[in-house]
């Protein structure tokens, strides 16, 4: 992902940072009196005022500029996430395919903090979160199913198509199911090891109905 050169330029900014620094200041230690070391670290230890904190402009742009990197990945990393979930939410045919996803995800996830030895607070913090994400897609899925319904018996009994308003409904009903989704697999994406990350795929490449209420391969 893209995050990975973010990451990247982090590490060889800070990596340039450090060379450059070693190279300007380790060949002059020797010269540097034992005791000059101790006042120059004891004054660091001195509470200064406002005036006297004064950063080096050198410093300031080098801080800024490893700030900035920092912002960026942590920029990219969300992005690179919101992306990675909201594909793996998308393109089902209907709400019921994907509940029975989110159902896998969910047991899933449930399966790698549900495991012997781990303490209770350990299992019901992330257990809890998986439920409640879980039974929001539910909740969605269920919602947009009844609207369905309702609007598909309606055009039966007019005889007619269905309107660009019940259309906008249904999308978006279905919509929020698929937004929900995407909350519960940011779970996966942020606590999850990357071997999990090919575990998700697989469940969303696996054939639908298939095995759907047997329990999560580890």
């Amino acid at each position: 992902m893209r995050s990975a050169a973010s990451a990247l330029a982090v590490v060889v900014w800070t990596s340039g940072m450090a060379a450059l620094a070693s190279g300007l200041l380790l060949p002059h230690a020797d010269a540097v009196p034992p005791a000059a070391v101790g006042i120059v670290a004891g004054a660091g230890l001195v509470p200064k005022r406002r005036s006297e904190q004064a950063e080096h402009p050198v410093m300031a742009i080098l801080t800024l500029g490893h700030s900035l990197l920092i912002n960026s990945l942590m920029d990219r990393l969300q992005t690179d996430r919101a992306e990675w979930c909201a594909r793996l939410a998308e393109g089902f045919d209907n709400c019921w395919e994907l509940d029975v996803f989110a159902d896998r995800v969910a047991r899933h996830l449930k399966s790698r903090v549900e495991v012997p030895g781990r303490s209770s607070r350990g299992k019901n913090g992330p257990g809890a979160s998986i439920d409640a994400r879980y039974e929001d897609v539910r909740a969605a899925v269920q919602r947009a199913d009844t609207l369905e319904t309702e609007i598909e018996k309606a055009c039966s009994d007019e005889q007619r198509e269905r309107t660009r308003e019940e259309i906008g409904r249904t999308l978006r009903a279905f919509g929020e199911a698929e937004h929900l989704c995407a909350r519960l697999l940011e779970l996966a994406h942020a606590h999850g090891k990357r071997s999990d990350d090919e575990k998700i795929l697989e469940l969303r490449r696996q054939p639908l109905y298939v095995a759907a209420a047997g329990p999560s391969a580890g």
